[in-house]
């Protein structure tokens, strides 16, 4: 259990680390806020595309799928989507609020949190699936907070103009390279995805950066209501659902392990920025990655020890 907890508290300590760095920048003047909109804007216009390419193009798809288990991830991702939008819709009464809460209910952290969890946990043998269902999750959570955050920007809303939006947005164009490139097995030189790994491994420290900067502590006050919704929407019953539909389907050692890791990791770094790219509650989405990145490493290890006396795994 100790074992469990450092890995947690070391997997989102750096995100603490990397947000104080950009605090740190915003008290020595460093950057001013046209200069971090500018920063934001090549973050998620160029970086994320990258990195939501070679996460997909690096995935190693050779291990086995369960398909009832990918069935009942994907199955469960849009149960929780849908009650994080319910819930929304009856206790939020502005757009850009409502998009931030739902994304940040559903939408996890799992490319740093995932793989280290996991190894340590249940050890190398659960590295295949663990990376094939990040490969399936991961683009999952983009193009709903794509059409989550375009749905709630506000004002009237055109359907052939949102579709344009959606798939011309960034991170789609970048997971459908990289769906492509698979599919049809395209080799790319290794001098040309050395240099698009360093740019993809970029993007989460300069996305944390940012936010660091442009985080503002009086922002928790104006919006602790719904951040307390979102940490515990993300945290708690997330994971609980899943945990417990998997456990009474039969699912077992890693499959049900997995789950921990799937719906219950903090917010996604990635939601800030977009977030505040697309117009939604930026403030609102720093917040419940904040504070579900920092509740994060209480809450899986208590899913974890509640499963393992259950023997579950």
């Amino acid at each position: 259990m100790l074992a469990n907890f450092r890995i947690a508290v070391e997997a989102v300590l750096p995100i603490f680390l990397l947000m104080f760095l950009g605090m740190g920048a915003r008290r020595l003047h460093l950057l001013n806020d046209l200069e971090l909109k500018h920063v934001n804007n090549a973050v998620f216009q160029v970086m994320f595309p990258f990195m939501m390419f070679y996460n997909i193009y690096t995935a190693d798809f050779s291990g086995t799928v369960i398909p009832k288990y990918l069935a009942f991830c994907v199955g469960m991702l849009f149960i929780v989507y849908f009650l994080g939008v319910v819930f929304a819709l009856m206790t939020v009464k502005d757009d850009p609020s409502r998009g931030a809460l739902i994304q940040a209910c559903y939408r996890g952290n799992l490319v740093v949190m995932g793989l280290p969890i996991m190894e340590n946990l249940m050890g190398e043998k659960s590295l295949g699936l663990t990376t094939i269902m990040l490969a399936v999750i991961v683009p999952l959570y983009n193009i709903l907070a794509v059409i989550t955050l375009e749905v709630f920007r506000g004002g009237k809303m055109h359907p052939m103009a949102m579709v344009k939006k959606i798939l011309t947005n960034p991170l789609i164009l970048g997971a459908a390279v990289g769906i492509f490139a698979v599919a049809v097995r395209i080799k790319v030189p290794e001098v040309v995805l050395k240099p698009v790994g360093q740019i993809a491994s970029a993007a989460t420290p300069a996305s944390l950066l940012i936010m660091g900067a442009s985080f503002y502590f009086h922002s928790v006050h104006d919006h602790l209501r719904n951040i307390v919704f979102g940490v515990v929407g993300k945290l708690v019953v997330s994971p609980g659902l899943a945990l417990i539909f998997g456990y009474l389907l039969g699912f077992r050692g890693v499959p049900l392990a997995l789950l921990i890791v799937i719906f219950g990791a903090p917010c996604a770094v990635s939601s800030y920025t977009m977030a505040q790219q697309m117009d939604s509650n930026a403030e609102l989405a720093a917040g419940c990655l904040v504070f579900s990145a920092l509740f994060s490493s209480v809450t899986i290890c208590g899913w974890i020890f509640l499963f393992q006396q259950l023997g579950a795994f």
